[in-house]
């Protein structure tokens, strides 16, 4: 009678078991779902971040409005300034074989000056234009000297030439006896100054002696101009 006693213990303690393993696995993997769940949230931004960013059209088009462009700024100086015209007709030069203001576009600034030896403020005048000669040759000043006779006897090439070496001037000489060169700047003065930029633009002019210390500070903006646009 005894072995028939525990039978219905035993029943309810393999229930009991039963449900408790069934409780259990419910619970593990319950827990499971939301954890991995949460995993996938986590590396989601991490793999988006990963992509290499490509820049904005915003950042692109910022970019290249830092800086003129060269068609830029020849446009916006053609509306503001008059274009240098060449020497023309040259018949003879000093100092040099040969020399024009298009072969030095984009590499020199060029300060034009038409003079005639025998011309007293001209010979005032000089003293200044050897300098700036000396001083900034070497950072893209190039100086010409227009010699455009105002008397017959100042035609004489010799004569220009003994003139020149007195005058201790060292730059090029150009002799304009037909006045050519003259009257393509439609010029009316002995001395005239004309201060032309990198681009081929006059920036300054002056007729006659003084305004020194202007024309210099005029040379030197135009020198830093030329540096900017030629880096």
């Amino acid at each position: 009678m005894r072995s028939l006693a525990p039978k219905p213990v035993l029943l309810v303690l393999a229930t009991l078991l039963i449900v408790g393993a069934i409780v259990f696995i419910e619970l593990q993997f319950g827990r499971a779902v939301p954890d991995d769940t949460r995993a996938q949230v986590d590396t989601s931004p991490a793999e988006t971040t990963a992509e290499p960013s490509q820049p904005t059209s915003t950042e692109t088009a910022s970019g290249e409005a830092e800086r003129e462009s060269a068609e830029e700024r020849i446009s916006r100086k053609e509306a503001e300034f008059t274009r240098a015209n060449e020497i023309v007709a040259p018949t003879g030069f000093i100092n040099t074989e040969g020399v024009s203001i298009g072969e030095n576009l984009g590499e020199k600034v060029v300060l034009l000056e038409f003079w005639t030896y025998s011309c007293f403020n001209c010979q005032n005048v000089q003293p200044y234009l050897n300098e700036w000669h000396e001083k900034y040759e070497d950072d893209g000043l190039l100086v010409i000297g227009i010699h455009r006779p105002e008397f017959e006897f100042e035609k004489d090439p010799a004569s220009v030439e003994r003139a020149v070496e007195e005058a201790g001037i060292r730059y090029p000489v150009v002799l304009d006896n037909n006045s050519a060169t003259w009257d393509a700047y439609d010029n009316r003065y002995w001395p005239a100054r004309y201060l032309i930029d990198a681009d081929g633009f006059i920036r300054y002019q002056h007729f006659g002696e003084g305004a020194y210390e202007e024309n210099e500070e005029e040379i030197q903006e135009l020198l830093a101009e030329r540096d900017e646009i030629s880096s």
